[in-house]
């Protein structure tokens, strides 16, 4: 079958712009999942979120349901309870008065995203300041520490000043705000979904001068879910240790270990009568994922066993292997 000349051109448009257009519509993929996943200690994933009208969510948009969907696909068999603590237009003074009623009785981890209104005020109403704000927000912090939450404290977003003058001094005050935000993060420790470092000044990611769009509230489920993800990591790791593999063994085999906080740990292989064998480590291993080598070439074929045990007392673990040839 022939085209015409006519033909030919159309179908390279398709070919140009049709497949393109369809490439530009296709959903996002799923989020990378973390290795802490598979390690999570606990039944449940709690998370608070709290501030204004970014937390409550504009425009029929908000990141809760993408978080809880973060969650949902990484962390499977787990119970993931996200509550949404956002009111729009206020302050960190505002939402001191109802942070408690907002955390009463929860676990687990809170998000704290609040203070462009602050800036706002500040610029636009010369009312508040810098120092009030780090006051109020020193408060919410150490109100969630009391409670035993985990808080991972947000830095705020820019507002678009590109056709409003003012906005310009509103985000002054921002990067201001958010340079002290980072300051409490390190001093009380805590944890920083650092958003205005991720989202800059890309306004395709913005519904209106202030807030995030689907694409917008997207990245940010991103950035907090790495944050929470971390939080996880460093504090809520389970003790695992695995079934060397190969299994059985010929002149090497490897165990994964996994440790909730550092330790001095002590690996030992064991024969069959319950005779050392080889102390493979002895030594200080920090919080997370090991994979331990064991050097199985001078090993007799046969039944062996490897014990691991921790000066703490807290992580112990026997288990049976094989060497064969």
């Amino acid at each position: 079958m022939k085209l015409s000349a006519l033909g030919l051109k159309l179908l390279l448009l398709f070919f140009c712009f049709g497949f393109s257009g369809l490439a530009q519509t296709q959903p996002p993929g799923r989020v990378s999942c973390p290795e802490a996943a598979q390690y999570y200690a606990k039944d449940s994933i709690n998370i608070v979120t709290f501030g204004a009208s970014t937390v409550e969510g504009v425009g029929g948009v908000g990141f809760q349901t993408m978080l809880q969907n973060n969650f949902q696909n990484c962390y499977t068999g787990k119970i993931v309870d996200i509550t949404n603590h956002g009111i729009g237009g206020q302050t960190t003074r505002q939402g001191l008065l109802r942070i408690d009623n907002a955390i009463a009785g929860r676990t687990g981890f809170i998000v704290i995203d609040m203070g462009i209104n602050d800036a706002i005020s500040i610029v636009i109403n010369k009312t508040g300041s810098i120092a009030e704000t780090e006051a109020n927000m020193r408060l919410m912090i150490t109100t969630s520490l009391n409670q035993k939450l985990v808080p991972i404290l947000c830095t705020l977003q820019f507002v678009d000043d590109r056709n409003i003058p003012s906005y310009v001094a509103v985000n002054t005050t921002i990067r201001a705000i958010n340079s002290m935000y980072r300051k409490l993060a390190a001093e009380y420790k805590i944890y920083l979904a650092d958003v205005n470092a991720i989202m800059r000044r890309d306004f395709s990611l913005y519904q209106d001068p202030f807030h995030p769009n689907a694409r917008g509230y997207r990245l940010i489920s991103y950035i907090i879910f790495d944050a929470i993800n971390k939080a996880i990591f460093d504090r809520f790791l389970k003790f695992v240790v695995s079934q060397n593999y190969p299994n059985p063994a010929g002149n090497q085999t490897f165990i994964d270990l996994v440790l909730p906080e550092a330790d001095k740990i002590n690996l030992q292989i064991y024969d069959i009568m319950g005779r050392l064998v080889k102390t493979v480590v002895n030594e200080y291993l920090n919080t997370g994922k090991h994979t331990l080598e064991i050097n199985t070439g001078t090993f007799v074929p046969g039944i062996y066993f490897f014990k691991i045990s921790s000066d703490s007392g807290q992580f112990n673990g026997v288990k049976k292997f094989i060497v064969a040839r």
